[in-house]
């Protein structure tokens, strides 16, 4: 690459939060990029263990690292606004504390963008443990109309950071899905994203596998989301919101209802979740091959 100079100041956002041993695995990643260019802005939510002594320790004299403390935890929304905030570049993008980039995440972002889209992001890796899986590696121009659909730009973009701050960030009252409802408002803000085939990031889940999806806290943040954008969606659109929330809810689905939902589009999806569900004990069988491989098959 040419010189320094030559590149816009990327600011990377990361908020973490008692996760000293993954964070490491996602600074490193960043530190480890082939843009010459950026800085990585790292908000500790009020840690109780010492991943902040342990990261400023580590990190304190990299001058490519900035480490900002919230003494009372106030959410990982209120860390990336707090990041975005005193960033300095002119793009910004985030990494979670236990996920990865790739090498060449950030160049490869930064050679996508064009100010024609309001942000650029890729496909991404979701890693299981023992399998990965790739996840929405196609070229695409993602309109609101389809992203109201369903969530494609994954949960991190490339996006100027002017833009950012004038829709004031991350919505701190969602509980969740507030990466969908910040791409939601930068695409209906600034016209339609673009999405790269390149799958330069990785998301870890083999440590969330036994995760609950289907919480009450995230039904109500998914009903909260729904009523904010409800004036942009179509029919179309709330229909399959709703087709996700009963994903959300592992609702049993009819073959009769399968190809009512079908007349909404995203055929593949609403017929995986069917298939799934008949062969519930193959599916669970899967994730167990994907987190712990073949001898974990045989394991209590």
């Amino acid at each position: 690459m040419s010189a320094k100079q030559d590149w816009p100041l990327i600011s990377v956002y990361m908020p973490t939060y008692n996760r000293a041993k993954m964070a490491i695995r996602a600074i490193d990643s960043v530190l480890a990029q082939d843009y010459p260019n950026f800085e990585l802005l790292v908000v500790d939510d009020a840690s109780k263990d010492d991943t902040w002594v342990t990261l400023t320790n580590k990190y304190g004299n990299d001058d490519r690292v900035r480490f900002f403390l919230q003494k009372e935890g106030k959410g990982a929304c209120a860390a990336r606004n707090l990041a975005i905030l005193n960033a300095m570049g002119e793009f910004v993008t985030g990494i979670d504390d236990d996920d990865e980039f790739l090498p060449h995440r950030l160049s490869s972002l930064y050679q996508a963008y064009d100010a024609q889209y309001s942000c650029v992001s890729s496909g991404y890796i979701w890693d299981y443990g023992s399998v990965q899986k790739t996840l929405f590696a196609k070229d695409e121009v993602v309109t609101l109309r389809s992203l109201l659909d369903l969530h494609t730009l994954s949960n991190q973009a490339l996006v100027a950071r002017d833009r950012m701050l004038q829709l004031q960030g991350f919505d701190e009252s969602l509980a969740a899905f507030q990466d969908y409802d910040m791409w939601v408002r930068v695409v209906a803000q600034y016209g339609p994203a673009r999405r790269i085939s390149d799958a330069s990031y990785k998301v870890n889940v083999g440590h969330e596998l036994g995760r609950i999806t289907n919480s009450p806290k995230r039904l109500d943040a998914h009903k909260q989301f729904v009523a904010k954008h409800r004036a942009l969606m179509s029919e179309r659109n709330l229909q399959n919101q709703m087709f996700y929330r009963l994903m959300m809810e592992k609702q049993p689905l009819s073959l009769l209802e399968l190809l009512r939902q079908c007349r909404f589009g995203l055929p593949k999806l609403k017929w995986r979740y069917y298939l799934k569900q008949k062969m519930a004990r193959l599916s669970s069988l899967r994730i167990r091959l994907f987190s712990k491989g073949l001898a974990g098959l045989f394991r209590k």
